[in-house]
């Protein structure tokens, strides 16, 4: 099992994640770290880690990053996978594993056939250290699907293990994903899109820290949805869709013919009139997973801001 963690001055939280570490319910992991330019004692603090595991099953290898935001360092790990890797799980820098995560996502992908591509993403908790506050993620109330995927991302990377299948893949595509948004979002399209199978688990997998300086927190109240709805207003949404578009065509060799399909829908989609645009989206069967997100993103469309 290869756990990929990006690192960026994170040594105020990395050593509680570290030791959640010792608690996945699996040994013989290696931690692959990329440090993307950190001038804190991350990787101290990872140095005193190693150490410890001594002459065990486990160990650390620490690199440096690219420097070109978190998506591109979690990618440029996926690039330099082995030619074929086996079971390989994403970890970010400051949250807490529940006890026995890895195993229980290794459980489920062990019920596929090693030959067929397959994904497990988690339910998390939401959790303000600060005020002890903690709030479970929804569970999905649809099918994980490209369709579901070009719109929106329910596979939150910090959950996120695939198999050795879904992890060639993965590896395959990492050249090509230069200027996408997000890791996961993309991984969750590519994967969805190559046949993958999605396994949902029901349980939370982790503890997501919420502090001031996450890459990407969790949802927050009425403040955060109004700015939320006032980018999409600004066309920051259609920017990210636009990037992780861009991604997608250029490794659509790896995509099944028929959500190669959608993908050339949602393109054109994006350049046409109002009223081809919204024929267009639908002939694609593109939904989120609540009716609240499906009517904010057919709004966006009316408007333009896809």
């Amino acid at each position: 099992m290869l756990i990929l963690m990006g690192l960026r001055n994170g040594a105020r939280h990395l050593e509680p994640q570290l030791a959640s570490l010792m608690a996945c319910g699996l040994e013989g992991w290696e931690l692959r770290v990329s440090d993307d330019g950190s001038t804190d004692a991350g990787r101290a603090i990872l140095a005193r880690f190693s150490r410890s595991l001594a002459e065990g099953p486990n160990r650390v290898v620490v690199s440096d990053g690219p420097q070109r935001g978190f998506a591109a360092n979690y990618m440029s790990m996926l690039a330099n996978l082995p030619e074929f890797p086996g079971p390989v799980a994403l970890a970010d820098q400051d949250d807490i594993w529940l006890p026995g995560r890895l195993a229980h996502a290794m459980q489920m992908l062990n019920r596929v056939p090693g030959r067929l591509p397959a994904f497990t993403c988690a339910r998390r908790i939401d959790w303000e250290a600060s005020t002890g506050r903690m709030a479970p993620s929804t569970t999905l109330r649809r099918r994980p699907s490209f369709a579901n995927a070009l719109i929106e991302n329910v596979a939150f990377g910090n959950t996120i293990v695939m198999n050795g299948a879904a992890a060639r893949i993965a590896r395959a595509a990492a050249p090509h994903a230069g200027g996408i948004y997000a890791h996961d979002w993309f991984l969750y399209q590519l994967l969805t899109g190559a046949g993958a199978l999605c396994l949902a688990e029901r349980s939370p997998a982790l503890l997501y820290r919420q502090h001031p300086h996450n890459a990407i927190g969790a949802p927050g109240g009425p403040r955060e949805w109004l700015g939320r709805k006032i980018a999409v207003l600004q066309g920051l949404y259609a920017l990210r869709i636009g990037a992780q578009l861009a991604a997608l065509e250029r490794c659509q060799h790896l995509l099944l013919p028929e959500n190669r399909a959608i993908l050339l829908l949602m393109a054109r989609a994006r350049r046409v009139g109002m009223a081809r645009r919204l024929q267009k989206l639908w002939q694609a069967g593109l939904y989120r997973q609540s009716w609240p997100g499906n009517l904010g993103f057919w709004g966006a469309a009316i408007l333009g801001k896809i």
